[in-house]
């Protein structure tokens, strides 16, 4: 049954109310939004609190990246560990110097150094002064065919080529007789990545067209002949031997041939480019000019180091900048918007421990030795920034470079050669130690090892001896190469803790990506963010659980007050039916 009334109807849907306008008068949708809209408050509060935490993480996320600058510009600068730490130690950097002069029996005027040939010095390169005399320079293999009358005409033999270089893979060029020289050239060019020979169609005059075939290596012969015969080579003009030989060389493959610091014998190489010749140095020659004498020096790379220490004042400083803008007080008392990490744990705990790293000195150098940041004009100003003073900086490079080295670098020396750091997980400070070899079984091996005054420190893992966890030398991995079936072997170590290893162990500490103080932090807010978001959810949950209740409540009252205005109306008319 319907009920319909002045203000609104009230009708049933499967045994509930289902309410349209009002009876009572109420706007009651306006009143059940009200009441549930009461109960999203918490909801604005949550949203507030993701935004934050998502303002809170970008900045974390700025300051890691600032943090990895930081470690990646003192990497170089602290000696890494490792067998391949040296090349990336910019203080392994090399670069060479290049003079040239006449030698003995040269006439004339020397061609510039670099004219005739280039070197490039890697890390691992040893400094000295080299001497080089440049007799030849490879050479690639050059033929060249006869004259055709033009480059349309069809070939007119039809053949198979085989085509390639000595020693090398070589192809089959199916040669059809209405081929003409460009369809050739283009035939032979399709295989250049597999036979290492490209081809070109040379005009030399009206009625003068050549084939022209180079070997794309140098010091390589070009190898070529016909399955039926001399016919197709010979029609080319290029053999009259179906390949044994050719009609018109215009360059002979041949080597580079160079003497290097006078020695009688000159060295050859296939190419242009030689590597192997001196540990660490690849030599490109140029030009030949016997008797002329290119000199070599190769040393230090000054310009590196004094870049990649720019390099890490700079980081710092950027570091700093960020640091500071947290930090930011209005006159009046309030804090900057900006300030996002005001009062932040993690970030006031990484500059308490950068600030020690830089304003302390590195220990367990000789006396007199440079020891502070201050020593090679490397300052902090009023407010912690890095300062350079040019000059003190760039005459501790020219002068005292090993000690300006020292005084970054993560320092390990044994009066033994069998030992050797090849990992270090943490600033390991441990001076100096006597590390004790009980001897070695029969692959090399250690039986059993011991430090002085600290016993058993060491786990020993094949020819890897590894710091036990809860010592002073936990972090640091040892490599020990000695003889198999040894004796006893004493091996004196000193160490010592640089500024750039101490800054990079710190900013390792914070900056990386997995396990990284910075990282849990960021996944810590990434948490509470999910928490908060679920939090949510259950509150429109509820909300919407509420919303039906207060329905069905208003529901059931405006029934009540339509059936009582029913009622009411019902009365009214029997009263006038009796008047």
């Amino acid at each position: 049954m319907a009920l319909a009334g002045t203000q609104g109807s009230l009708s049933l849907s499967n045994g509930r109310p289902v309410l349209s306008g009002s009876f009572s008068g109420l706007d009651t949708a306006a009143v059940v939004d009200a009441l549930v809209q009461a109960k999203s408050f918490p909801i604005v509060r949550l949203n507030q609190r993701i935004e934050e935490s998502d303002i809170k993480s970008a900045a974390y996320s700025n300051l890691q990246a600032l943090v990895e600058n930081l470690r990646v510009a003192a990497d170089g600068l602290r000696n890494p560990p490792g067998l391949n730490g040296a090349l990336a130690n910019v203080f392994e950097q090399k670069s060479a110097f290049l003079t040239s002069s006449l030698g003995p029996g040269g006439t004339g005027t020397p061609s510039p150094a670099t004219d005739l040939m280039g070197v490039t010095a890697a890390n691992t390169a040893v400094a000295g002064i080299y001497e080089f005399e440049i007799i030849n320079i490879a050479a690639a293999h050059k033929i060249t065919g006869g004259t055709l009358a033009d480059n349309t005409t069809g070939i007119g033999v039809a053949d198979t080529l085989t085509i390639g270089l000595d020693g090398g893979d070589t192809v089959d060029i199916n040669v059809t007789a209405d081929m003409n020289l460009d369809s050739l050239v283009a035939a032979i060019n399709s295989q250049s990545d597999t036979t290492g020979i490209r081809a070109s169609a040379l005009k030399i005059a009206d009625g003068d067209f050549r084939i022209v075939m180079t070997a794309e290596e140098t010091n390589k012969t070009i190898t070529m002949s016909a399955a039926g015969g001399n016919a197709l080579l010979n029609t080319l003009g290029i053999s009259a031997d179906n390949g044994a030989t050719f009609d018109n060389v215009i360059e002979e493959p041949r080597p580079s041939e160079i003497k290097i610091d006078g020695i009688a014998d000159p060295i050859t190489r296939d190419t242009n480019e030689i590597s192997d010749a001196i540990t660490g140095l690849t030599i490109d020659v140029y030009k030949a000019e016997p008797g002329t004498i290119v000199q070599v020096e190769v040393d230090q790379d000054l310009t590196a180091v004094s870049q990649r220490i720019t390099d890490f004042v700079t980081a710092y400083n950027e570091l700093r900048a960020f640091s500071l803008s947290q930090q930011q007080v209005s006159t009046d008392g309030e804090v900057s918007a900006d300030s996002i990490l005001f009062g932040d744990n993690t970030l006031r705990s990484l500059d308490g421990a950068l600030g020690n790293n830089i304003s302390g000195f590195t220990d367990n150098l000789p006396a007199g030795a440079l020891s502070t940041l201050r020593d090679i004009g490397i300052e902090l100003d009023s407010n912690n920034y890095l300062t350079i003073d040019s000059a003190v900086f760039d005459s501790a490079l020219v002068s005292n470079l090993g000690e300006v080295r020292d005084l970054f670098e993560y320092g390990f020396t044994a009066d033994s050669p069998n030992v050797a750091v090849i990992a270090r997980s943490s600033a390991i400070s441990v001076g100096d130690f006597e590390l004790n070899i009980d001897g070695t079984d029969a692959s090399g091996v250690p039986t059993g090892v011991s430090v002085t005054g600290f016993g058993n420190v060491f786990d020993i893992d094949g020819a890897r001896l590894i710091g036990k966890e809860g010592t002073a030398f936990a972090g640091m991995t040892l490599a020990y190469s000695g003889a198999a079936s040894a004796g006893p072997e004493s091996i004196q170590i000193s160490t010592s803790l640089g500024f750039a290893e101490k800054i990079y162990q710190t900013a390792d500490a914070y900056a990386k990506p997995n396990g990284g103080i910075i990282a849990e932090d960021i996944s810590n807010l990434g948490a509470q963010k999910e928490d908060y978001t679920a939090e949510i959810a259950k509150i429109e949950t509820r909300m919407v659980t509420y919303r039906a209740f207060l329905m069905d409540k208003f529901s059931k009252m405006e029934q009540a007050v339509a059936f009582a205005e029913n009622q009411t109306n019902q009365l009214k008319a029997f009263i006038q039916q009796d008047r």
